[in-house]
């Protein structure tokens, strides 16, 4: 009788599993969708192709409302790959507005969780460093110091976030890993200054 009860309730629970393990496999792909199109997205507005940059951004942005829906329906499966992707987009929301002037999205726009927001902005700290190099290669030592500057006050942003790790995980680090990028950035500037 008991075998039979197990049975029974596990004939009736597999196809939930097996819907549940279609999703998780559907989250994955368009989790990695998400961080390419966003990695494409930051790419090309490095190199000032907004039109690209704003298709790649606009393909992101659809993948990440079709991840959302999964998300909605399996809470359980935000985790890894979507978290990445979550931050992916965050970053490349900040780039693209950085470089086109457009109005950023912020992670109520995106309808994502503050924490991979926040984790985002960090990331775009290093994209924003990328762009000094790319205009002191230009000799363009002003914009390069007004990029500086945007580095240096969206790491003081950060820094008062002073969380316990549980609240924002792995933002200490970044944190951490930031000063020593603005440490390197401001001595590039400086040797510019100097040629």
């Amino acid at each position: 009788m008991l075998i039979e009860e197990i049975k029974e309730y596990i004939d009736k629970i597999t196809p939930k599993l097996q819907e549940r393990f279609d999703k998780r496999e559907k989250v994955l792909l368009v989790a990695r969708e998400v961080i390419r199109y966003s990695g494409e997205t930051i790419s090309l507005s490095h190199r000032l192709k907004k039109r690209e940059a704003e298709e790649k951004y606009r393909i992101a942005l659809q993948k990440l409302e079709e991840l959302k829906k999964i998300i909605n329906e399996y809470p359980e499966l935000l985790y890894g790959d979507v978290g990445t992707a979550y931050q992916e987009i965050s970053e490349a929301s900040i780039v693209f507005s950085m470089y086109f002037g457009e109005k950023l999205k912020t992670a109520e726009d995106l309808g994502i969780p503050e924490i991979y927001y926040i984790l985002g902005i960090a990331d775009a700290i290093g994209e924003m460093r990328r762009r000094v190099l790319e205009l002191l290669r230009k000799d363009d030592k002003n914009e390069a110091e007004n990029t500086y500057k945007m580095m240096e006050e969206l790491y003081e942003i950060l820094w008062t976030l002073e969380y316990p790790k549980a609240v924002v995980p792995g933002l200490r680090q970044k944190i951490d890993s930031l000063r020593r990028l603005l440490e390197e950035t401001n001595h590039d500037l400086f040797l510019a200054h100097l040629e």
